[in-house]
């Protein structure tokens, strides 16, 4: 859009010039027709005085003998000769016009070609400056976009803002810095639990485990089903220096309910229920008695 605006601002102006150019050459090719007419009259009014002294200079040869003769005044023979000087010098005068009429002809031409040349040359200049100042404008413009999209961030997946780490307008980010944490809107969900150190010997990946979500009843809409991925390698202790382990489970949908699909948002709070190995209820008829057997052989 800017590289179009340009030129058409360039056109534009261009148009303008060359509508002055056109203007100014217009003048000049008056002047030159004026010059041409000017040439043509003169050379027909030397002609027309050639033929006029002429005539004057055939009369003196004929009035000069009868002036001797006494059948004409002298004063006839002087006005004759007195235009025939007049003629004489009008004809030089006329004579010298031509040239002068002529040059500034061929001043006029010269000008007309001089005006077009300059109009040329100073086109072909702005030409190469706009064309350099376009290259430097398309190079900012491209430096300008990719900061643009450096600016832009987008998720790589769908999903939910859950929490906005930056909120200050105009603030710097530091290199691996968290802008906000995104839920993804995926077919199932990721959910993280808290494990006390007491159980965890009885967890490994790929446990399945049921989710109960506490703003569902879990005797009406059921839980999601779901598979432990990860154990933390270390235990992690809260604000109140109870220690845990942080496990997440991976669901096999994103909602509950079967007819009406009862919706999973970020932030519920949840219970998971994971199966550690089966036991009879003779197992547990029996675990006190082994536990008083281990005890009666054990030293004190």
């Amino acid at each position: 859009d800017q590289d179009k605006e340009f030129w058409q601002s360039e056109k534009s102006l261009f148009l303008a010039r060359q509508q002055g150019l056109q203007a100014t050459v217009n003048i000049l090719e008056q002047q030159k027709n004026q010059k041409i007419q000017e040439a043509r009259e003169l050379k027909s009014k030397q002609s027309q005085l050639e033929k006029s002294r002429d005539l004057v200079l055939k009369e003196l040869k004929i009035t000069r003998p009868l002036v001797k003769q006494g059948i004409m005044s002298e004063v006839e023979l002087l006005r004759l000769e007195r235009q025939a000087n007049d003629l004489q010098g009008e004809m030089e005068t006329t004579r010298l016009g031509i040239p002068r009429a002529e040059a500034g002809l061929e001043e006029v031409k010269r000008k007309v070609e001089e005006t077009a040349a300059n109009f040329r040359s100073a086109a072909r200049g702005e030409l190469n400056e706009n064309k350099a100042k376009l290259s430097g404008l398309s190079e900012s413009n491209v430096a300008l976009e990719d900061r643009v999209k450096r600016t832009a961030v987008r998720s790589q997946v769908r999903g939910t803002v859950k929490q906005i780490k930056v909120n200050t307008v105009g603030g710097v980010l530091q290199p691996g810095m968290d802008l906000l944490e995104i839920v993804p809107l995926e077919d199932n969900l990721l959910i993280e639990a808290k494990v006390r150190p007491s159980d965890i010997a009885f967890l490994h990946s790929g446990q399945a485990a049921m989710i109960k979500f506490s703003a569902y009843d879990f005797s009406i809409y059921g839980g999601l089903t779901a598979k432990l991925e990860h154990i933390s390698a270390d235990s992690i202790t809260n604000e109140k220096g109870e220690p845990f382990f942080l496990i997440r489970l991976r669901t096999d949908k994103n909602y509950l309910g079967d007819i009406k699909h009862l919706p999973i948002i970020p932030g519920m709070m949840t219970t998971v229920d994971i199966l550690t190995g089966r036991k009879t209820i003779l197992n547990f008829l029996m675990k006190p008695l082994n536990k008083i057997r281990e005890r009666a052989f054990r030293e004190r």
